[in-house]
């Protein structure tokens, strides 16, 4: 179950296909997946050489599939002196995970018959029919697109997928959390009046463990704010990532204008949130939970669409806080090396 898609895009005149891009992005969006672009525009100058245009293209297809997993490529035909054909045939031989590629094009001249009978042309042409290429018009290019998207999100929605999001994303987010509470310069922004209060709330949190973390807890409960950290930096696997989260919700609620952070956060890890329906829905460790916890084939009775909507959509918006965390603490590096 993905969180994103990643889209290549080759086009003579790649601002031609903006529309098409928005309306993807918010076709997807919909059920919680964020939709990426990577761009190769395929204009050849005047006085460029042919061949070492093609190398240079060739080169800019393998550097992005070096730096990224492709879920969707969109190839025109016509480029110029380039043919979609011929780069598909060489992205295929490259790279034999056959993602799909939408082939299209408007026609020369522009008609939607035109376009099909110059597409299938050219792809029975370089071989490349039957290789997970789907041949479109221009003119149907969001519509082919949003149906193979469509069948994609049936398969991003079935438990096994779900599972395997949270169980990915939700650990991804307590690292996060875990590096975050050890952050010295996030720390050194806690108002002096309210370390004592966050040293009590480190032991109040291990107090309620006490049956598990009896011996630990007799290890710290004197100690000082600055004692305590120094601990958990030393002993980081002494408490857990579960409360790790809520120091860090502490810690970002005593600093002022972290105070909104704190409170996304919190909806991350406590409680539960109102659905469009009127009932609740889980925070996202209780998610991670409920569906590491129980077998598959008893998750179904509960596994709706409109939930893998929301863990998505979730699981994006707490990982967004912990970069907007990380952001703010490096605005702080810039005005302090500015002064």
């Amino acid at each position: 179950m993905k969180l994103t898609y990643n889209v290549l895009c080759l086009d003579d005149k790649i601002r031609s296909l903006d529309d098409t891009k928005q309306y993807l992005t918010a076709f997807n969006n919909n059920v919680g997946i964020e939709t990426k672009y990577t761009n190769i525009e395929v204009k050849i100058g005047p006085r460029d050489d042919p061949d070492d245009f093609w190398m240079k293209i060739v080169g800019e297809i393998e550097q992005s599939f070096a730096n990224n997993t492709f879920d969707m490529i969109l190839v025109d035909l016509h480029m110029g002196a380039l043919s979609g054909a011929d780069v598909i045939d060489t992205i295929r031989k490259g790279h034999t995970i056959f993602r799909p590629i939408i082939f299209y094009s408007a026609g020369e001249p522009s008609s939607k018959s035109k376009a099909i009978q110059q597409l299938n042309d050219a792809a029975e042409g370089a071989e490349i029919l039957g290789k997970s290429v789907f041949i479109t018009s221009r003119e149907d290019l969001y519509d082919r697109a949003a149906s193979i998207f469509n069948e994609m999100h049936t398969e991003e929605h079935k438990v096994n997928n779900v599972r395997g999001l949270l169980m990915d994303r939700v650990s991804e987010f307590d690292a996060s959390v875990g590096e975050l509470v050890q952050n010295k310069k996030l720390l050194s922004l806690v108002p002096g009046d309210d370390k004592p209060r966050i040293a009590r709330d480190v032991i109040g949190y291990l107090r309620n463990d006490l049956d598990s973390t009896q011996r630990l807890y007799d290890r710290i409960r004197q100690l000082r704010f600055e004692d305590i950290l120094k601990f958990i930096e030393e002993n980081p696997k002494d408490i857990s990532t579960y409360r790790k989260g809520y120091i860090l919700k502490d810690i970002l609620r005593r600093i002022e204008v972290t105070k909104e952070l704190a409170g996304i956060l919190s909806e991350g890890i406590d409680g539960e949130r109102p659905d469009h329906k009127g009932g609740t829905i889980n925070n996202l460790r209780g998610l991670r939970n409920e569906y590491g916890h129980v077998k598959a084939d008893n998750l179904e009775a509960n596994h709706t669409i409109e939930k893998c909507i929301h863990i998505r959509k979730e699981a994006r918006r707490q990982l967004k806080n912990i970069d907007d965390i990380h952001k703010y603490l490096k605005q702080i590096d810039t005005h302090v090396s500015s002064l």
